[in-house]
């Protein structure tokens, strides 16, 4: 799968997120986990930096938990 296919499916599943945010310790790891990811297959495949953009600003919106704090920890660099 191509970082284009990758960008549609992480967008709805932010969108997904953000109609019914949860706080519960698994969502969001869950969530934590897709965007990890995500910024790596477009590291990976050079992806233009409006790709990874939409992830950053997600990242900014998860609640601070310390389930998810290294991922948070990335938003801040």
């Amino acid at each position: 799968m191509d970082v284009n296919d990758s960008k549609q499916f992480v967008e709805a599943a932010y969108a997904a997120y953000r109609k019914h945010p949860a706080t519960d310790t698994f969502t969001l790891q869950f969530m934590a986990f897709i965007t990890i990811n995500y910024l790596n297959c477009c590291y990976h495949q050079h992806a233009d930096k409006s790709y990874a953009e939409s992830t950053f600003k997600f990242l900014q919106e998860l609640p601070v938990d310390p389930a998810i704090g290294l991922e948070k920890l990335i938003d801040l660099i």
